[in-house]
């Protein structure tokens, strides 16, 4: 009796051994001639379709910024109209008119009389000496002559003005 291990050896070697080869089968290939114009016609055709639709994007891309554009110019228009409102609010509140009739109710201030109106004509610059030594009592008196003139041309300058209108 042969072990089994050694009769699968035999089995292996008688089948492999040459006698029974099975044929090898070799695939054949066949190539098919195709119409080089047709493939041509249809790559031509898809690549004007893919053309035609950017265009089409492209026209309403543009048709829609145009919308856009004109939304943007009517709101630049609301905003101008808007700034000439505020533009002349400001000047209604700050017109002459509307000051002197502030003053005259809320604040009761009244218009000057003729009569009262003094004129007063420019006088040259004092010159003024530095280097002379004057007193504590001199630079005090000094100052308030000078606050007094100040305000007296001030006052008579406004009464100017108000005579004028």
């Amino acid at each position: 009796m042969v072990p089994a291990s050694q009769a699968r050896k035999l089995e292996f070697q008688y089948s492999h051994s040459g006698i029974e080869e099975q044929p090898v089968q070799r695939i054949k290939r066949v190539y098919k001639k195709t119409n080089s114009r047709k493939t041509f016609l249809v790559k031509s055709g898809l690549a004007l379709f893919a053309y035609a639709l950017v265009v089409v994007y492209l026209c309403i891309k543009v048709s829609t910024m145009g919308y856009d554009i004109v939304g943007l110019e009517k709101d630049v228009d609301k905003l101008q109209a808007a700034n000439h409102m505020l533009e002349f609010k400001i000047a209604e509140q700050i017109s002459l008119d509307r000051v002197e009739l502030l003053a005259t109710k809320q604040l009761g201030m009244c218009k000057p009389d003729v009569s009262r109106s003094i004129a007063v004509t420019a006088q040259k610059p004092e010159t003024v000496n530095l280097a002379s030594l004057t007193t504590a009592g001199d630079i005090d008196n000094s100052k308030t002559k000078i606050g007094e003139k100040t305000l007296q041309k001030l006052y008579s300058n406004l009464t100017l003005l108000a005579e004028k209108k």
